[in-house]
């Protein structure tokens, strides 16, 4: 029956494979375009719109394909459009001019209509909490284009591009004889909708058109470069057409990859939640195209298949959960769009490369579109994933947290990985020697911003986050800002509230702050070749300093300036080993400490922090003074003890670092609170609290699954903490009465 899992395997092994056959014939234009290029001596627009022109058809006729489908099921409709671009494939080869070349293009680009139709015929074999899954792996028919920009030119150069087109033709037809052999309509008869109740459906339901425009951006996106990344490279970077094809094809791969893994994990935490993430990372990573380097234009490619891979599989949990009964009609509006969002982009990028001689406005415009449909995104569909999310059992809450956090962390971590990529000038000053240091950090950013996530989702951080930036930005944001920076200042600079609680403490706390701080602006930047320094040609007692690989500074090499430079991290240990001091003193003196203070918690940084400075002080005294005595074996040392501190940071008590500064918001909240409604006590009147902060704590309370609510409506937070202490010790006296009455009755 449909539904199981092995009645809804069938039909989508099908499916896929025939529309990894349709999506390859349609790919195979842009994949030999700098084939074309070469042959007809073409101009980047003319190239331009050869890859274009096949996308337009493929894009316009998936909306009636779908409908078609929706009438008269995949079975029939799938075998006659594959029979159909197996002559188009064969016409291609029989043209001699390009204007031949670009008709034959637009007749192919039927194929491309595919996958309406086999989204429709997969949606009524699967129920519907399994579609964003089984439409994502349908999605790796997509690999179909990989085939088509990697095999075609490799083939091309063999057997010559006509053979490409005409073996296409081939495997065409005998699939299509093979899956009308195979395959099966859904026992429930397909859905008789006239044509005129389907436009209707698309005239009254505007979130049709705005998952259209999602998946015009994400679907778009992928198909634009697909079909346009091999010319692309050819112009930008000078790469033959094999290695073009090779790296659009890794393009393809990656994104056609991400897609089951976006259904899967919209069927998770919802549609929403993922396409925020998606738009956002676009709306970064697009920017890196801009840049003419390969490197930084690879990870932004990279980064932005992966990305619409996962919000092509996110968009199409969407459709089926708001039009069960219109699948087909509204796949075949929102894969129109996404297909014509693959029309536009290489037609834009060639105009500007021949009217501009450049082609970031492009990504720019990529960018700007990516920030607008994030912000759609969170009006129109995240509330309703808000809500169902927050329906869910709470092991599943905490499971779509990790979820949510992991994201979070590995977007942080390969963002640090590109910037250290793109800082130190395509590694070309990273030090391989301190490799080992740089990957502790990465895990270290990995988990430090996985623990702070889940720490900020925690119920009271949670309200405390929010109403401190609700605050900050309710009134007077310049005043605000100021009065941030003052904060910063006295609280974090100053160490102020450290200070109140004891000079000796205070002064320990100053100075192991400021000493990490010191060594901290020393150590990443050198270690991930953000900073660097060389002797000037020519000039040997001369020394300049680097910054992103941009000449800042040159100065003497015995200058007072190098010896405090160079001694940086030597004046930060000093810094650091006096804090650890004054703070074992205390630990030694302060009974109060003596009594709470735990190993783990509070010796053990202490012990690290001590460890790294007097290791580091060791190596310069060993190079300095004692000729390298032992220096080998107080280099692993000194590594050894730095690694395992940045393994142990998101675990252990030095995390607080990186709490410490939410505590900024909180002053906001507190200085709102004081301005505004105060809450009177219920049982004697008088106002004791800020009225806001009084019915977030009854929120997070229940959040907490505390249940404070009194026997008249109201909640226990509503009675002010004098009259909490005056019911409490009635409650006991009652309590005690009651025994005592007990008691003189039983004698």
């Amino acid at each position: 029956m449909p539904g199981s899992p092995s009645s809804t395997t069938r039909p989508l092994v099908l499916a896929s494979l025939s529309f990894m056959l349709a999506f390859a014939a349609w790919g195979l234009i842009g994949g030999l375009a700098p084939v074309f290029n070469a042959l007809y001596s073409l101009t980047a627009s003319q190239t331009a719109l050869l890859v274009a022109v096949p996308v337009l058809l493929g894009s316009l006729a998936r909306l009636p394909m779908g409908m078609i489908t929706d009438r008269y099921g995949g079975r029939l409709v799938f075998t006659v459009l594959l029979l159909v671009s197996a002559v188009a494939a064969w016409v291609v080869t029989l043209t001699a001019s390009y204007t031949n070349l670009v008709g034959s293009a637009f007749f192919l680009g039927l194929a491309g209509s595919a996958f309406s139709v086999g989204a429709a015929f997969v949606s009524r074999w699967t129920p519907a909490n399994r579609q964003g899954t089984a439409l994502g792996i349908y999605g790796l028919g997509n690999l179909g284009q990989s085939i088509a920009v990697f095999g075609g030119p490799v083939i091309a150069a063999s057997l010559g591009w006509p053979a490409v087109f005409r073996g296409a033709s081939v495997l065409l037809v005998a699939w299509a004889i093979a899956f009308f052999l195979l395959a099966r309509n859904p026992p429930q008869p397909a859905r008789a909708a006239g044509t005129g109740a389907m436009v209707r459906i698309l005239r009254e339901q505007p979130i049709a058109w705005l998952l259209g425009a999602f998946y015009f951006l994400t679907f778009g996106g992928f198909v634009a470069f697909a079909i346009y990344l091999p010319t692309l490279l050819k112009t930008q970077f000078a790469l033959t057409p094999a290695d073009a094809g090779f790296r659009a094809a890794g393009f393809v791969l990656l994104a056609t990859l991400m897609r089951p893994a976006g259904g899967w994990l919209a069927d998770r935490i919802g549609g929403a939640q993922v396409l925020s993430w998606v738009f956002g990372g676009i709306a970064g990573f697009s920017l890196l195209l801009a840049w003419p380097r390969m490197v930084p234009f690879t990870v932004g490619a990279l980064a932005c298949a992966a990305l619409m891979g996962l919000g092509n599989g996110a968009v199409f949990r969407l459709v089926p959960e708001h039009f069960p009964k219109d699948t087909g009609t509204v796949t075949g509006l929102v894969g129109a769009l996404g297909g014509l969002g693959g029309f536009f982009p290489p037609l834009l990028l060639g105009v500007f490369r021949d009217s501009l001689g450049v082609i970031w406005p492009g990504f720019a415009l990529l960018s700007l579109a990516a920030l607008t449909l994030r912000f759609a995104n969170q009006r129109v569909f995240h509330p309703s994933d808000v809500a169902w999310i927050r329906a869910l059992p709470a092991s599943a809450q905490r499971s779509l947290e990790r979820i949510r956090a992991g994201a979070w962390a590995a977007l942080v971590m390969l963002g640090l990985a590109a910037a250290i990529v793109v800082g130190s000038r395509r590694l070309q000053h990273f030090d391989a020697a301190l490799v080992a240091y740089t990957f502790a950090t990465l895990f270290a950013t990995f988990g430090i911003t996985y623990r702070y996530a889940m720490w900020l989702n925690r119920p009271p951080t949670r309200m405390y986050w929010r109403r401190g930036w609700q605050a900050f930005f309710s009134a007077g944001v310049a005043a605000n800002t100021a009065t941030l920076g003052r904060r910063a200042l006295t609280d974090f600079a100053a160490n102020r509230y450290i200070f109140k609680r004891g000079r000796l403490r205070g002064m320990a706390h100053w100075l192991i702050m400021w000493g990490c701080v010191l060594a901290a602006a020393i150590t990443f930047p050198l270690v991930w070749g953000w900073i660097h320094f060389e002797t000037v040609p020519g000039n040997l007692e001369l020394y300049e300093a680097f910054v992103f690989g941009i000449p800042v500074q040159q100065f003497p090499v015995d200058s007072p300036i190098a010896f405090i430079v160079f001694h940086g991290l030597v004046w930060s240990s000093f810094v650091v080993i006096g804090g650890v001091l004054l703070a074992f003193r205390r630990r030694m003196v302060d009974h109060g400490a003596i009594a709470t203070q735990q190993f783990a918690q509070d010796i053990l940084p202490l012990l690290l922090l001590f460890a790294i400075s007097l290791s580091g002080l060791l190596l310069t005294a060993s190079y300095t003074w004692m000729k390298g005595y032992a220096y080998d074996f107080l280099a692993i040392l000194h590594a050894v003890i730095v690694i395992a501190t940045l393994l142990w940071l998101p675990f252990g008590k030095l995390f607080h670092i990186f709490q410490r500064p939410a505590q900024l918001g909180v002053g906001f909240y507190r200085d709102a609170g004081k301005h505004g409604e105060q809450a009177r006590c219920a049982r004697c009147g008088q106002p004791f609290a800020p009225a806001q902060m009084v019915r977030d704590l009854a929120v997070v309370e229940a959040q907490l699954g505390f249940q404070y609510e009194l026997r008249d409506g109201r909640h226990y937070q509503d009675v002010c903490p004098r009259c909490r202490r005056a019911l409490f010790g009635l409650a006991q006296g009652t309590i005690w009465r009651t025994y005592l009455n007990a008691r003189e009755r039983a004698e």
